[in-house]
């Protein structure tokens, strides 16, 4: 199990995150194709977290699925496997992976984030197929202990809301982003 000194102090754990920004401000201004299909289409820029802790990540959670099949099952049903490509873009899944791993901190808890930890969003209710949580983004900047800056993947609202694009978004304390903040991580 992972202790949250070792999560902030590791020169091991500084270096990962330090990768886990370059490649996540390497994808900043990438969109998606219009015929992106969320469940059928290969992991692409807009998995910001997935793609910033390529490789190992996607290895972490195919091995991790070996050892608690049910418990990925129940949260993405019968067909929730490595063998479906969402398998990897669900941060539902990528969250039960990283609690399993010692690393996931809810929202409000010790250790406080920094900058290239992954970070999750969840918004209102969405009706029936609203997965929890909504998105996953890295975090770029923390001040005085709150997250000031994300690399997301958004919806282009000028563009009929179709276009997704990997930006820099700031996070205001009580805005729309900082309201939907659940919980950040460090990768393993």
């Amino acid at each position: 199990m992972v202790q949250p000194s070792d999560m902030v102090a590791s020169p091991a754990r500084v270096a990962r995150r330090g990768h886990i920004l370059q490649a996540a401000r390497a994808l900043v201004g990438v969109t998606v194709p219009n015929d992106f299909d969320a469940v059928r289409t290969p992991l692409c820029a807009i998995d910001v977290v997935m793609v910033a802790g390529s490789p190992w990540l996607q290895d972490g959670l195919e091995r991790d699925f070996v050892k608690d099949e049910a418990g990925y099952r129940k949260i993405g049903g019968g067909a929730n496997s490595p063998g479906q490509n969402y398998f990897f873009r669900s941060s539902g899944n990528l969250i039960h992976y990283l609690k399993r791993s010692g690393f996931y901190v809810p929202r409000g808890s010790r250790p406080e984030p920094v900058a290239g930890m992954a970070c999750f969003f969840d918004w209102e209710d969405r009706g029936r197929f609203n997965f929890t949580p909504d998105r996953a983004g890295v975090i770029l900047d923390v001040k005085d202990g709150n997250i000031h800056q994300v690399v997301l993947a958004q919806r282009d609202q000028g563009v009929g809301g179709q276009l997704l694009e990997v930006r820099v978004l700031d996070v205001a304390r009580g805005d729309h982003y900082d309201r939907a903040l659940i919980g950040y991580s460090d990768l393993p």
